[in-house]
């Protein structure tokens, strides 16, 4: 990616749910970036048929890992969904024509479309909306680069790697609200994913260390655990030692961790107002 371009990776667990948190992640972008309502439907569309494919074929009907990159820049949209499953096998049966229809489908929205069966395993399908972006809102920061590549480099149910920071605040409240009703949060503890999330945020952006952020979210019943970084050395302490920050106020655990000259800020989320109204329904208690 070129100064100026935006670039998103998200990698989490071939699940079916997984295929609404895209969607999820798909919607903060636009909105940030000011992507057009047809660009964001066919995102949307072609995107989650290549998860889909994923899901329903890469593993056997396990999970496995699973990658989406978005990238925009001098114009062109451009989307790589990879895992490291069983690779594309030709479509013939007819058990595999709904996989045949997802291919057509991505082929028929996007401007350029690949599907490649990689020689070190698994399958990576490339999607180019050429010019589709280019109404777009330049980010407030350049971007270095494509985000680290690679299978879950950080641990958690969900990882996102951004670039630059600014997309943080369109995409990490949208993701852990998400996660927080499938974790079944009562509808006020739910309240209070916002509150933190955009302090989060807003922290993030003021104490980035590189123009580079990541997160990541643990899920369990009634439980998140986000951690954000790198960020400047120092800056967390100075956050926990500030009276009436959300963070300290509505988190039930603020850590920082050192890393290489930089630091993670990590919040533990718990909702211990439980068993009355929930945010979600019965589900899966992980994504």
């Amino acid at each position: 990616m070129s100064d100026g371009s935006s670039t998103i990776r998200l990698e989490l667990h071939s699940r079916p749910e997984c295929l609404m948190l895209v969607r999820v992640m798909l919607g903060g972008v636009a909105e940030l970036l000011g992507f057009d309502a047809e660009l964001l439907m066919d995102l949307k569309t072609a995107v989650g048929e290549a998860c889909s494919n994923v899901v329903l074929h890469a593993y056997d009907g396990a999970a496995g890992p699973l990658a989406v990159e978005l990238g925009v820049a001098d114009g062109d949209v451009e989307v790589t969904v990879r895992d490291w499953g069983s690779g594309i096998q030709h479509v013939a049966s007819p058990s595999e024509d709904r996989m045949g229809v997802g291919l057509a489908l991505i082929s028929a929205l996007s401007d350029r479309a690949e599907f490649l069966t990689l020689p070190e395993g698994g399958t990576e399908v490339r999607m180019s909306f050429i010019g589709r972006g280019a109404s777009v809102r330049t980010p407030v920061a350049p971007a270095a680069g494509r985000v680290k590549q690679g299978p879950l480099h950080l641990t958690g149910d969900v990882v996102a790697t951004l670039s630059p920071v600014a997309l943080l605040t369109g995409v990490l409240g949208r993701v852990t609200r998400a996660l927080a009703a499938d974790a079944r949060f009562s509808l006020d503890r739910f309240s209070d994913v916002y509150l933190v999330t955009d302090a989060l945020a807003a922290h993030a952006k003021s104490a980035k260390s590189t123009d580079q952020i990541s997160f990541t979210i643990v899920v369990a019943s009634r439980r998140l655990e986000i951690t954000v970084g790198p960020l400047r050395a120092g800056s967390g302490e100075r956050l926990r030692s500030r009276p009436g920050s959300p963070l300290a106020l509505l988190t039930d655990g603020l850590s920082v961790e050192p890393t290489s000259g930089s630091e993670m800020l990590r919040v533990v989320m718990i909702d211990q107002r439980g068993g009355s109204t929930s945010a979600a329904g019965p589900g899966p208690e992980r994504v």
